[in-house]
């Protein structure tokens, strides 16, 4: 197990609604945690290399990303696809380069196949397509995989990837076009209460079901995982192993909020994949966390949203 008292962990998107976890989780372990945020262009290999000898990290967690809901991944399949590839391959080129002793990426679970499995396991990760909604991001992410073994083939690079379910929490970003599920509806119900609105629209059947993890228990594994996990041909699971239908998140939601007025589920809009159920039989092995349940959590994630309403729909 890595001992991260006093040692210097660069966190990319460490200004983000992951990073800013990560780094206070990585606090609690007495690390160092070094925020690259966007004044650092990850898609300039030789500027972030250099960046990389003058800090001199001993490890790095890569969060950042580009990515957003349905109808973001609808709009810039290109954009999404070029930005998370070239990022992830110059994260590990540069340290690489510059001597970092291991680099732990962020993928998510959409960057596993849509196959129709119940569950999914670290084993299947390669068999099959991402589902074509979220496909461009999926298969960016997948690189980030393909990398850690490439770099591990090539340069002996202590490189590995953990695959995080669908997080939520304070700090995210509520921009509607932007955001994912529970942003998205958690602001939606949030301003139909303030503006006394008596109905609001949801995409979809309501029938998909997803799993949830609050951003900070994700963060304490992830921290975890840059500790102890060291299997460099599969990545690591992380959730919380239990999913609920998007009709009961919109329970929760409408129940923190205290909402009274009518839920109108649009059909014509997407559902996506039926089911995205992360196996953490291997994470319970290395990793220790008690997840907060989802009702907690979209409690905490609603009054924070509340108290800070401005500032989060300024983030983009």
């Amino acid at each position: 197990m890595i001992n991260l008292e006093e040692k210097k962990v660069l966190v990319t998107g460490g200004t983000g609604f992951l990073g800013h976890a990560v780094r206070k989780a990585l606090k609690s372990e007495k690390a160092i945690p070094v925020a690259v945020g966007s004044e650092h262009n990850l898609l300039d290999l030789y500027s972030f290399m250099e960046y990389l000898m003058e800090v001199r990290p001993d490890y790095c967690i890569h969060c950042a990303g580009y990515n957003g809901g349905i109808e973001f991944n609808r709009a810039y399949p290109a954009d999404i696809l070029y930005t998370n590839t070239i990022m992830g391959l110059n994260v590990h080129h540069a340290c690489e380069y510059a001597g970092v002793k291991k680099l732990l990426s962020i993928m998510t679970s959409c960057a596993y196949p849509d196959t129709g499995m119940e569950v999914l396991y670290e084993k299947d990760f390669w068999n099959g397509r991402p589902n074509k909604t979220i496909r461009a991001h999926g298969v960016a992410k997948r690189i980030l995989q393909a990398a850690s073994e490439a770099y591990l083939d090539q340069y002996n690079f202590n490189s590995v990837s953990v695959c995080v379910t669908n997080l939520y929490g304070p700090y995210d970003t509520f921009n509607l076009f932007r955001t994912k599920v529970v942003g998205a509806l958690v602001r939606k119900f949030v301003e139909a209460q303030q503006e006394d609105d008596q109905e609001v629209e949801c995409w979809g059947t309501g029938n998909p079901k997803r799993e949830f993890m609050y951003v900070d228990d994700a963060a304490v594994a992830i921290v975890q995982a840059l500790q102890k996990y060291e299997e460099k041909e599969q990545p690591l699971n992380i959730g919380t192993g239990q999913d609920i239908t998007i009709k009961e998140l919109v329970e929760y939601i409408s129940d923190a909020v205290k909402y009274n007025g009518e839920v109108v589920w649009n059909t014509d809009k997407p559902d996506g994949q039926m089911k995205k159920l992360l196996s953490v039989d291997k994470m319970k092995t290395i990793i220790q966390i008690n997840p907060m349940s989802v009702k907690e959590g979209i409690q905490k994630t609603v009054d924070w949203y509340i108290e800070n309403k401005e500032e989060a729909d300024a983030r983009k």
